[in-house]
Order: structure tokens, then C-alpha cells, then sequence
């Protein structure tokens, strides 16, 4: 019987998911986690993690064309869970709606904010309220990142 036991403990500890490797079936990203539930939302200019809602403020987000001298807060949209679906902030009290981009090259996912393309090039009135650090409204940008629906971005393709 205490063989058993040992066996099954044994059985157990070899179960277990280690989330950093890239096994198909296993997220290699952190699920998202709401550290400031009044935090600034995917997509809005930051300086701070503290200041995001999920914890995250960074400078090469895809949104900002992998680099940028202004941080902005991003969610990770790959895997995770129901967490991690950009939807869950649709409805908040800026009226923002958000949707999935993925990286051109690599793995990958970010939310950002949805924005619908009001003219073909130039800067979008909607976008540069929201932030201006990402006044343009586009459905991707060469080599960083595609999505079916445009969002705001730093820049747009030249």
C-alpha cells in the first residue's frame, strides 16, 4: 500500500505544467492579472507599470512599432485563459472597445485599442484623443504586427 501511495505522489509531481516552455497545448505567456482594477486600460500612454491595470507599461509594444520613448500599457491576448481575452475590457467608462494583434514575425499577442479607419492616411481625430503618442488608425504595420481590425498605432506605413 505504501508503494502505492509513493507511486501515485510520484505520478502526480510529473503531471504538473511548466507554463515557460512552448509545448504545443501550453501557454508560454503569464495569464493576465488585474493589479490595478482602476488602472489605465491596453492602449493608453503610462510611465509606470503601477499605473496599468494589468501591470504592464512598456516602450516596444507592437502598437508603438516595437519602439518609443513613451511607455503604454499592454495585455497579452496569446493564451491564458478567459483572462486574457482583449473583450473583457469592451464597455469600460471611456467607451474603448479592443481587439487581438499579432506579431509579423515570432509569437506573440497584444490587445489595443479598436478603432475604425475614418480616412486613409494621416493622423485619426478618434486615435489621437485616446492617446496621442498613437494618433494613427491602421490595420497594421509591416513587419510588426497584422490584425483583421484597425487599431491605433504609433505610426503608419509609409
Amino acid at each position: 500500500m505504501r508503494w502505492l501511495a509513493v507511486f501515485l505522489a510520484l505520478g502526480a509531481l510529473g503531471g504538473c505544467v511548466d507554463t515557460t516552455t512552448t509545448e504545443q497545448g501550453v501557454c508560454p505567456y503569464p495569464a493576465p492579472v488585474i493589479s490595478n482594477a482602476t488602472g489605465l486600460l491596453p492602449g493608453i500612454a503610462c510611465t509606470s507599470a503601477a499605473q496599468c491595470k494589468y501591470g504592464t507599461c512598456v516602450k516596444t509594444a507592437m502598437q508603438q512599432g516595437l519602439s518609443s520613448t513613451v511607455g503604454v500599457c499592454t495585455k497579452q491576448c496569446s493564451c491564458g485563459g478567459a483572462t486574457s481575452q482583449c473583450s473583457n475590457d469592451n464597455g469600460n467608462d471611456k467607451g474603448l472597445s479592443f481587439t487581438c494583434i499579432a506579431a509579423a514575425k515570432g509569437a506573440g499577442k497584444e490587445c489595443a485599442v479598436y478603432c475604425k479607419n475614418d480616412n486613409t492616411t494621416g493622423i485619426s481625430a478618434y486615435c489621437q484623443a485616446i492617446n496621442p503618442n498613437q494618433p494613427y488608425c491602421v490595420s497594421g504595420l509591416s513587419g510588426v504586427f497584422s490584425t483583421g481590425l484597425s487599431v491605433c498605432a504609433s505610426r503608419e506605413d509609409p
